[in-house]
């Protein structure tokens, strides 16, 4: 069987995230940016270094399996590929934008004459025509911000995560194209042939995502207490709740809990007479 190709941004806003996520599912990657392929897992498994614009057609392409890139690069490329799974980071949207002294403040105000400078005319042109709109797209690679003032555009649509570049180059958001994150995408044929492979891929990564926010609550507890524990800890199907040799009226319960949570169940859980209390993190979690 050949090994399984995973493309990945070899830089750029998504690349550490995606080495912690193949680190965190047990494929470790050596060399990086020294070499644009790594072998992994015995050879099961090659990670090709790529651009994150060029992940999708690669994908389409089938000159790799699956891939990691954002789901804004796969829409503005109208790739044939597959979204194999949403993912947790490289959050962000891209926005129209505009001089904040700008007389336009909604779509609807932006002239047909106007021009836009973006770096995803694809996603622009398209977006604006589907407003009725036939702007005139400048394709830009990089410092679109400024276009606007060296008098190359007159909007703007570009990634925002916090609006904080924007402001700093007085730039104000007047609408959102979509919103954006990681994605995990394939090649419909090879994850069809490769089908075994690729979900062991999606299911690992599951697991990692969804143990993120949560944490495993250990502690010990009065058994007249039960019924206000679970109440306090619902975890995935209730807490786990053990009997303790020589317990002395303590039973012992586990619950999986939201993250956020943790400081607030402190208090309770000790007026209740929890004692022995530990919180550890979740590496994977399989719903």
């Amino acid at each position: 069987m050949a090994p399984l190709k995973i493309a990945i941004p070899n830089k750029g806003r998504l690349s550490d995230s995606c080495l912690q996520l193949l680190r965190a599912i047990g494929l470790p990657v050596a060399g990086v940016g020294r070499t644009l392929v790594s072998v992994v897992a015995g050879g099961a498994v090659e990670i090709l270094f790529s651009r994150a614009d060029d992940i999708p057609e690669f994908i389409d392409l089938g000159a790799a399996d699956i891939g990691l890139t954002g789901s804004d690069l796969v829409d503005e490329a109208a790739a044939d590929v597959e979204t194999l799974l949403a993912l947790d980071f490289g959050l962000c949207k891209l926005v129209v934008a505009v001089p904040e002294h700008s007389l336009m403040k909604k779509i609807e105000d932006v002239p047909d004459a106007a021009v836009v400078a973006t770096a995803f005319p694809q996603l622009t042109r398209r977006y604006f025509e589907a407003h009725g709109k036939k702007l005139t797209v400048v394709a830009v690679s990089g410092a679109t911000e400024i276009t606007p003032y060296i008098g190359v555009a007159d909007l703007i649509t570009d990634l925002a995560e916090t609006g904080s570049t924007l402001r700093k180059n007085h730039l104000t958001p007047i609408a959102t194209i979509c919103d954006v994150r990681a994605v995990l995408i394939g090649n419909r044929r090879k994850c069809a042939e490769k089908e075994k492979e690729v979900h062991e891929i999606v299911a690992a990564m599951a697991s990692v995502i969804a143990a993120k926010e949560k944490r495993y609550l250990m502690a010990n507890v009065p058994k007249q207490a039960l019924d206000e524990v679970r109440r306090l800890l619902p975890g995935i199907s209730g807490p786990t709740v053990m009997n303790l040799a020589g317990g002395d009226g303590m039973v012992a319960i586990h619950s999986v809990v939201a993250e956020r949570a943790i400081n607030g169940l402190m208090p309770p859980l000790k007026k209740l007479g929890a004692t022995g209390i530990l919180v550890l993190p979740i590496e994977r979690m399989v719903l």
